[in-house]
């Protein structure tokens, strides 16, 4: 049961491993930023997956829903993400998430404005709708949000998820999700009623630093630039071989610095002795994804540019 102003965990997708094409599903672009749920009514609340406030972070989403909806009450499902360079870019994004500062806040969302993606609707005027199929959910969102910025309603592609995925693939997005139109909206559980299917994409990243054993590498400690700052993406090992190993041992070896060069770096364990270096050289990593702290999942080295 929904009770407006009570955070609670969403519906998530389960993973497939393919697109595919069949008119009983809905097709959506799945956006690389953070899943948001919004409680519209008095007052407007967003909240995160895990059930975190986030209209702090995020004032003008909350100020545009509360002109939009003025005198009702709704709950709103979807995806905070911004774009650079015409893409969503999630390290961008994490920078609006963790602010806490207003001041902070707002120097911010001039400078990294974002975007409401809202897929689904839930709770309207005291009704519930989660035990409603999801054409009937999709048909209502969309006749309730105007198109415009910086709240928009996804797009829903009916049968036809190949081609969507192709799209997905040529603009390197992070993949698609296929929702059954007949699914109701199972709050706080995976369901099979929605997959989803994801692009591995690659990333330039720089290295910062690394652990070895021995004369070769273990793993690599990378970052990206981003507004003059180094921060911190994640480590990876996976894909470097051997001789590639030893080489890169070598070459690292001679930029060594004493500082840790990231902003962000989070704690490593007791036993890990990282190396730090001078972010010179780029690798070029295949990922699925971002996790919520901002770290690259499932990473591959797929190249080194020496």
């Amino acid at each position: 049961m929904i009770v407006l102003h009570s955070p609670f965990y969403p519906m998530e997708p389960e993973t497939f491993p393919r697109p595919f094409d069949d008119s009983a599903y809905g097709f959506q672009i799945k956006w690389d930023g953070t899943r948001i749920l919004a409680h519209v009514g008095d007052k407007t609340e967003l909240f995160n997956r895990k059930k975190a406030p986030r209209t702090q972070q995020y004032p003008e989403i909350a100020e545009y829903l509360s002109s939009v909806f003025k005198k009702r009450s709704v709950v709103l499902d979807g995806e905070m993400i911004t774009l650079f360079h015409g893409k969503p870019c999630f390290q961008r994004l994490m920078r609006r998430d963790r602010a806490l500062d207003p001041a902070t806040v707002k120097f911010l969302m001039e400078r990294i404005p974002v975007t409401y993606v809202v897929f689904d609707i839930l709770f309207l005027d005291g009704i519930e709708f989660t035990g409603i199929a999801f054409q009937a959910r999709n048909d209502m969102l969309k006749s309730l949000i105007p198109p415009a910025d910086p709240v928009v309603a996804a797009e829903t592609f009916f049968a036809t998820g190949t081609a969507l995925f192709d799209v997905v693939k040529q603009h390197g997005l992070e993949g698609i999700v296929a929702k059954r139109l007949d699914s109701l909206y199972e709050i706080g559980k995976k369901s099979k009623k929605w997959l989803k299917i994801k692009n591995k994409r690659l990333i330039d990243a720089t290295i910062g630093g690394y652990l070895a054993e021995g004369r070769k590498i273990r793993s690599l400690l990378l970052g990206i630039f981003q507004d003059e700052e180094f921060t911190y993406i994640g480590r990876v090992g996976s894909g470097l071989k051997e001789a590639e190993s030893r080489a890169l041992y070598d070459f690292l070896s001679k930029l060594q610095v004493a500082a840790c060069p990231f902003k962000n770096m989070s704690s490593l364990a007791a036993r890990e002795k990282p190396c730090w270096v001078e972010p010179k050289l780029e690798v070029q990593v295949e990922y699925l994804d971002f996790t919520d702290e901002g770290y690259l999942r499932h990473p591959v080295i797929k190249g080194i540019v020496f």
